[in-house]
């Protein structure tokens, strides 16, 4: 099944040629898992700290349904 991944700040470093504007095009095993797709790209699973999936908050074991855009994001501080 087809995600469009989007990695911020921080965590873009991870992926080598990732493309802000464009994210990620991946293809994932129906059923998969938010933690299987950041095991996947190689992201520091502590790391992520707020998953967006179609601009709603879940978790890591979220189930994926597919065509879905995924957003990961590290800590953010702020002042």
């Amino acid at each position: 099944m087809h995600l469009q991944v989007f990695l911020n700040a921080t965590l873009r470093r991870y992926v080598p040629g990732y493309d802000p504007y464009q994210g990620l095009s991946l293809e994932v095993a129906p059923g998969a898992t938010v933690a299987q797709v950041i095991n996947r790209l190689g992201l520091p699973p502590q790391e992520v700290t707020i998953i967006m999936v179609d601009g709603l908050r879940r978790d890591m074991d979220y189930t994926l349904q597919g065509n879905e855009r995924l957003g990961l994001f590290p800590p953010i501080g702020g002042g």
